[in-house]
């Protein structure tokens, strides 16, 4: 697994860091759909550049979250006025805590298949929701189609893969009752994306980036994070388009979709087993 400063090098995750603040994703939108728990505190695992926190903060929530990478916490602070955040991992986030947990709701939206020991990550998630509260998981649907593999999908950013089953079995392993399991988002947008690479939003980014702060400077880099929004805009609007007939086809087919998204609640007895067994 590696570590922050690897993402943040990252040609997806500087986009997403520097150009898709503001873009709630299908599972964050079906979460806040459900609302499992109305109110109460909500802790987001891997909270990105904090659009999903600050739409649960604004449907009732005190959120709390955290991302090993430092450039999307940054921008979540920035953008979003978020304070209860930390950039580190779940190790060093847990220690923060110092034995204090008990959330009515983690979340934890593709992050699963990032872990290199997915047993240990859920039952490390399980003692931080409080009895009866809930955990909403997503992650990428390895029964999607196409079935080859995405140079994204990969190690060292993807290590496991997540069929409906075996995520299911790792929840209720783990004192969790399911409540919904869906699939969603389907391929033709990312199938696009795959074979419509031509890296000059990324050379856009790197070059701003890479322009010292002050003066004439300054003006070239707004200049050249302007250029690349614009360009970033094009191209979103125009796979959209191209998508159309493809996800249409894939609906027509009975194909599932590119995400799986499940809601569990931890059992009320959950803590009363694990000390009496």
């Amino acid at each position: 697994m590696p570590d922050g400063a690897w993402y943040q090098n990252q040609a997806m995750y500087q986009v997403r860091d520097q150009l898709m603040v503001g873009r709630l994703q299908w599972n964050h939108r079906q979460f806040l759909k459900d609302l499992p728990a109305k109110e109460g505190s909500l802790l987001d695992v891997g909270c990105g550049t904090g659009e999903f926190l600050s739409a649960a903060q604004a449907a009732g929530y005190r959120t709390s979250g955290f991302d090993f990478d430092p450039g999307a916490i940054e921008t979540a602070k920035k953008k979003y006025g978020l304070s209860d955040l930390l950039a580190g991992n779940l190790l060093e986030y847990r220690n923060r805590l110092n034995g204090q947990g008990g959330f009515d709701v983690v979340t934890a939206f593709e992050v699963l298949e990032h872990s290199p020991k997915p047993g240990e990550f859920i039952q490390t998630l399980t003692d931080m929701v409080r009895p009866g509260g809930f955990l909403a998981v997503s992650v990428p649907n390895r029964n999607r189609w196409p079935r080859f593999r995405y140079s994204w999908d990969l190690p060292p950013n993807h290590l496991t893969r997540w069929s409906r089953e075996s995520l299911t079995c790792l929840l209720e392993k783990n004192g969790f009752q399911i409540i919904r399991t869906e699939t969603g988002w389907r391929q033709g947008e990312p199938f696009l994306h795959q074979h419509l690479q031509f890296g000059m939003i990324s050379r856009l980014i790197r070059k701003q980036e890479d322009l010292p702060q002050g003066g004439s400077s300054s003006h070239k880099t707004d200049v050249s994070l302007s250029l690349a929004h614009r360009a970033f805009r094009l191209k979103e609007t125009t796979i959209q388009c191209l998508a159309i007939p493809i996800n249409l086809g894939l609906w027509l087919m009975g194909e599932t979709g590119m995400t799986l998204y499940v809601v569990a609640q931890r059992d009320q007895n959950k803590k009363e087993k694990r000390n009496g067994s």
